[in-house]
């Protein structure tokens, strides 16, 4: 292969509990980005479908200058820059995490947000993808999110709280004057727990339902159940429109898209 093309080729992975997508991005080529999700074997475990993938699928077996690959994971935890030393993040997610004998820990520094994120993924996965791609680096979806809505919402002077809904998970992204104040992610099972969850973090951070923002991320099929149910408490509640937010990125704003892959991608990592 040509070593110039090779320099202009990058792959995003997305591993998640229940699946696997990838993208390339080659500019060289006439079809410059391609996305594909991996239909998964249930009655495998994850990291088998990866072996499988990275066997089967022609564009994991192809050289590339960047790989990056998304965990989406709720096993992960912050700390303050000031505090962080990565010598301790093994210490520190056993803490919150103790059953990890089977995972590799990594971890992202978000400067601008004066926070550490650390989190876990599968030895199997990661070795698996070390293997293939010794060049790939690892980020938590939490943290390309923060950076992602961070940098759109610097310059805001609201409250505004961001409901990122996966199949069976909730994250909560609450942001004040352009900065991040918390963020929590909670397992459900139906729109009401969303509902829940929402007005619950509003009160603690003493949120306004009246004059404060609420903005709901999300392609599973429940946004606009949840929508029209959290209308019913808080006033200025939208749904974030992803053809839109990120129309002018290499995605063209493809819904289809994980929202939290966008924002890898449009981050520049």
């Amino acid at each position: 292969m040509n070593n110039d093309k090779v320099l202009n080729k990058s792959l995003s992975i997305r591993i998640s509990t229940n699946g696997l997508s990838f993208c390339t991005y080659s500019p060289d080529d006439k079809k410059a980005f391609e996305y594909k999700k991996i239909d998964v074997q249930p009655t495998i475990s994850l990291a088998a479908n990866l072996k499988d993938a990275l066997m089967r699928e022609p564009e994991l077996k192809e050289n590339y200058q960047r790989v990056n690959v998304m965990i989406v994971t709720p096993h992960t935890t912050c700390i303050p820059v000031e505090d962080f030393d990565p010598e301790d993040v093994e210490t520190i997610y056993e803490f919150n995490f103790p059953d990890s004998d089977q995972t590799h820990i990594s971890y992202n520094v978000l400067n601008r947000w004066g926070i550490a994120v650390i989190f876990g993924i599968s030895k199997n996965i990661y070795q698996l993808l070390i293997d293939d791609f010794p060049q790939a680096r690892f980020y938590a979806s939490l943290s390309t999110i923060i950076e992602h809505i961070g940098n759109k919402d610097k310059s805001s002077r609201k409250d505004k709280l961001y409901a990122y809904v996966l199949e069976h998970e909730l994250t909560l992204y609450a942001f004040s004057n352009g900065m991040m104040r918390c963020f929590n992610t909670f397992q459900i099972t139906s729109v009401d727990d969303c509902v829940y969850y929402i007005l619950n973090m509003m009160q603690q951070l003493k949120f306004s339902q009246v004059d404060d923002s609420l903005l709901i991320i999300g392609n599973t099929g429940k946004e606009k159940d949840l929508h029209s149910k959290a209308r019913g408490f808080v006033k200025d509640v939208s749904m974030v429109d992803c053809k839109e937010e990120f129309r002018n990125s290499i995605t063209g704003g493809d819904a289809s898209i994980p929202y939290d892959l966008q924002t890898l991608l449009i981050c520049g990592f």
